[in-house]
C-alpha cells in the first residue's frame, strides 16, 4: 500500500475557486481526463452534494498492462460536498474499474486560507493498494503512485489554469472587497453548478485534444 499527501495554494478568493471548480474540463494540463457525467446533485442543509462519473485514459507498463487486459481507459467516481458557511469543498474519488488490480482513493480539500482570505489552500491525500499477489503488488502500487503523483501536479496546474482564465487579477481583488460576497448562497451554488452542467452538455466533451 502507498500513501500519498501534498499540498498547493491558489491565489484566488473561496468564492472563485469554488466556481472554478465545475469548471475545470478541459484544460491543457488534464489531457487524460476523457469525459465527465453528472450522476446526482443534490442540497442538504447548506451543502451542495454531488456525484459526478469521469473518464480517463488508462497508460500502463508492460508490466502492468499483463494484469489489465489491454483496457486503454478506466471510470473514476468523484463525490463533492460544497460548504458555503465553512468555506469548504471536500472530494472524494476511487476508481471503479480494474479494482482487482489496484484501487485508488483519493480526498481533496479546499479551503480558505486563514491567514489570507484571498487564498485558497487545496490539501489532497491518496490511499493506493493492489489486491495482487506473488509480489505484483509492489511494483503496481510504486508505479500508480508515481503515475498519481503527477497527476495531482497537472490537476493543481490545470486548476490554476482555468482560474486564471476566469478570474484576472483586478477581478479577483475587486471580488474580495465587495460587500455580500463572502459566501455563496446555496441557490447560488445550485445555479452555478446547474449552468456548468448545461454547458458541459452542450459542449460535449468526449475527447480533449
Amino acid at each position: 500500500m502507498k500513501y500519498h499527501i501534498d499540498s498547493s495554494v491558489f491565489n484566488f478568493n473561496w468564492k472563485q475557486v469554488a466556481i472554478s471548480f465545475w469548471q475545470r474540463y478541459p484544460n491543457p494540463f488534464a489531457k487524460h481526463v476523457l469525459s465527465e457525467d453528472v450522476i446526482s446533485r443534490r442540497v442538504v442543509g447548506q451543502e451542495l452534494h454531488t456525484k459526478r462519473l469521469l473518464s480517463k485514459t488508462n497508460n500502463m507498463t508492460h508490466f502492468v498492462k499483463k494484469f489489465s487486459r489491454g483496457e486503454t481507459f478506466t471510470f473514476v467516481v468523484e463525490e463533492s460536498i460544497v460548504d458555503p458557511i465553512r468555506r469548504l469543498i471536500t472530494t472524494y474519488t476511487r476508481n471503479v474499474a480494474m479494482q482487482n488490480i489496484v484501487s485508488v482513493e483519493e480526498k481533496v480539500v479546499y479551503k480558505q486560507d486563514p491567514q489570507n482570505k484571498n487564498m485558497v489552500v487545496c490539501e489532497r491525500k491518496a490511499w493506493i493498494y493492489s489486491p495482487l499477489r506473488f509480489g505484483a503488488s509492489g511494483p503496481v502500487c510504486s508505479f500508480v503512485h508515481q503515475r498519481f503523483k503527477n497527476n495531482a501536479v497537472k490537476a493543481s496546474n490545470g486548476f490554476r489554469f482555468v482560474l486564471e482564465n476566469m478570474f484576472s487579477p483586478n477581478e479577483q481583488s475587486q471580488s474580495a472587497n465587495i460587500p455580500g460576497q463572502i459566501y455563496m448562497s446555496k441557490e447560488m451554488m445550485t445555479e452555478g453548478a446547474k449552468k456548468a452542467t448545461e454547458y458541459a452538455k452542450k459542449h460535449p466533451k468526449v475527447l480533449i485534444r
